[in-house]
């Protein structure tokens, strides 16, 4: 399993190294050997570990078992806090108990997550969830979109545990007499998951013994083509990351694009009516960051200083400052409130897709249209420092005006500043 969770890390650049990672954990068995594996691999890795257990209160129980998942934590050396939450208020018409309390403990997490100075956060999906989800959607009715199921990555949270199944995690566990905790919701046929998990891939697998690996596989199309499928500055179909056996997909989905008449797949190559595009290797792909979001090719905001887009030493930086009222904020800086933006911020690279929302306009915007607006030369773009919130909300982009998103508001306490220099 171990093997498997490196790799995983590896091959979907989950971490840089150097990064500190909060781990949630629940105390079952998915999350418990989260927390195991990332301890044994921290060193190779080069990553620091805290834990987090959220008590969801829905149950009588569960403060007694969120002080056991911390005091077992503590026990391996791994700061732990609890995090109580209340999903009774944040629960709304036509949302279920169990979306209500998942949406309050991602933001929980990520508020941790900002408190603690993580710069990722670990959840214990794993490879049966996707299958489940996958399943799921198709019952419920969904697009292409919605096959790829559960994301590797999104913004800071990362699911380390998404290629492993669940029986080699029981297997994990038992070797080393790791005790972990039984959820009777698990068990709860109330829900809709738990009843796809009990009842509806079993009576499938008597069809196909292999049908959780024939999810993976469908997930992992969907997701190559939800992936490749980005327009690039031309205004090409971007396809670059697709695997030749997808050409089907791709062609479903091309003829769905608006003013596309002629689609056909050729050795390698998709040509439709707006231009042609090639295919690259996948690991020419994840060398290019600006066609693989979520890549390692950022730098973390530790505080005030100036940060250059990775690996380079030359070229337009970005000087942050921060600072508390009633201290004034510098004049020739870009002004954020501070407390209204999600940490830890991140300077990188434009890629294609950014969109942000720029202060005083009615809506969100591609960026690479507003660098069009602000007459930015094409050659001159990917030099362009990003600074990004910890939520993936696109904050400033050098020689454009900064978001509206922590715009400062009266009364605001805490500034963070922002240059070119």
């Amino acid at each position: 399993m171990l093997s498997q969770v490196l790799h995983t890390i590896r091959e979907q650049a989950l971490l840089a190294g150097g990064e500190r990672v909060l781990v949630a954990v629940s105390g079952g068995s998915d999350s418990t050997a989260l927390l195991h594996a990332l301890m044994h691999l921290a060193s190779s890795l080069h990553i620091d570990l805290v834990a987090a257990t959220v008590d969801h209160r829905l149950r009588p129980e569960s403060g007694a078992e969120a002080a056991l998942v911390a005091e077992r934590c503590r026990a391996l050396g791994v700061r732990c806090e609890i995090l109580a939450v209340d999903v009774k208020v944040a629960r709304r018409p036509h949302v279920s108990w169990q979306e209500a309390a998942r949406n309050v403990r991602l933001v929980a997490l990520q508020e941790a997550a900002a408190r603690l100075g993580c710069a990722r956060v670990a959840l214990g999906h794993t490879a049966d969830d996707q299958a489940e989800t996958v399943l799921f959607r198709i019952v419920r009715g969904t697009g292409v979109a919605g096959l790829a199921g559960i994301p590797y990555q999104r913004g800071i949270f990362i699911r380390p545990l998404l290629d492993v199944r669940r029986k080699s995690i029981i297997v994990f566990l038992a070797k080393r007499r790791i005790p972990f905790i039984e959820d009777p919701s698990n068990t709860n046929r109330h829900y809709t998951r738990v009843r796809i998990r009990l009842d509806l891939l079993p009576l499938l697998c008597r069809e196909n013994p292999r049908v959780v690996e024939a999810l993976l596989s469908l997930a992992q199309d969907a997701r190559s083509v939800a992936v490749g499928a980005t327009r690039g500055p031309s205004g090409a179909l971007d396809l670059t990351s697709l695997p030749r056996r997808s050409a089907a997909l791709i062609q479903r989905m091309a003829m769905q694009r608006r003013g596309t008449r002629r689609v056909s797949v050729r050795d390698g190559e998709v040509v439709v009516s707006y231009g042609n595009v090639r295919f690259r290797p996948r690991a020419e792909l994840r060398q290019d960051p600006s066609l693989c979001p979520g890549s390692p090719e950022s730098v973390l905001v530790a505080g005030p200083g100036i940060y250059r887009l990775p690996g380079r030493s030359e070229g337009r930086a970005l000087q942050v400052e921060e600072g508390e009222h009633p201290a004034d904020p510098p004049s020739d800086f870009a002004i954020f409130d501070a407390t209204r933006i999600a940490r830890p911020l991140q300077v990188r690279a434009w890629r294609p897709g950014d969109r942000m929302r720029p202060r005083g306009g009615r809506g969100s915007r591609k960026v690479s249209d507003l660098l069009v607006d602000a007459k930015i030369p094409r050659d001159q773009r990917p030099e362009l420092p990003v600074l990004a919130a910890a939520d993936g909300t696109i904050l400033f982009v050098a020689g454009l005006r900064p978001s509206e998103v922590g715009r400062p508001q009266i009364g605001s306490e805490h500034w963070l500043a922002v240059r070119v220099v």
